[in-house]
């Protein structure tokens, strides 16, 4: 495939032509070339509109280097956690095809040991990034929380604070955690 084919592609599309330009400089070999113009075909056939893919790759460059084969193998494991409506989760949250589906699986499993499984669907809906940590940066950040005393409120800060999460340990108000959440132990 030849960058001309791919911009009739993008054009077909009816991307911008600042975007268009954007994803031909950033694509030197026919074999990238190829690879760029079969995972967008992917998304589009899962579902993810043309402005959707956009944003995905403005919001994930690591999306240009990811293969083919981890996107679908992404988009198969959301599909098999009967996570809903993929490509407006795709848009909110590009890593997740950038991430190897081995870890999103394994925070996945740590997640269905603290939450119900009407919990863990309830906060996939809101925010899936917690499925693209690194996993033991996520296990430490479950020993953080555990050893600062708020072990019994891991489940609520998951649910109500995922944010604790993304922060790093010296951002988080654990005073503030803690009275938060005094009244439910």
């Amino acid at each position: 495939m030849k960058k001309e084919e791919l911009k009739k592609y993008f054009e077909e599309l009816k991307y911008p032509e600042y975007f268009q330009n954007e994803m031909l400089e950033s694509v030197e070999t026919e074999k990238d070339i190829e690879s760029l113009y079969e995972k967008i075909k992917f998304l589009n056939k899962t579902g993810v509109p043309a402005e959707g893919i956009e944003m995905i790759i403005n919001e994930n460059p690591l999306f240009l280097t990811t293969t083919l084969e981890t996107v679908k193998n992404n988009i198969n494991f959301l599909k098999n956690i009967n996570l809903e409506n993929i490509p407006r989760t795709l848009e909110i949250n590009p890593e997740l095809l950038s991430t190897s589906d081995k870890t999103m699986s394994e925070n996945y499993k740590l997640l269905k040991i603290l939450l119900s499984e009407k919990e863990l669907a309830y906060m996939l809906k809101i925010d899936c990034e917690i499925l693209t940590f690194n996993t033991d940066y996520f296990e430490k950040r479950l020993e953080f929380f555990i050893k600062n005393d708020l072990k019994d409120n891991i489940k609520d800060i998951i649910l109500n604070d995922i944010e604790a999460f993304e922060d790093e340990e010296d951002e988080i108000d654990l005073d503030e955690l803690k009275s938060k959440y005094k009244n439910k132990r």
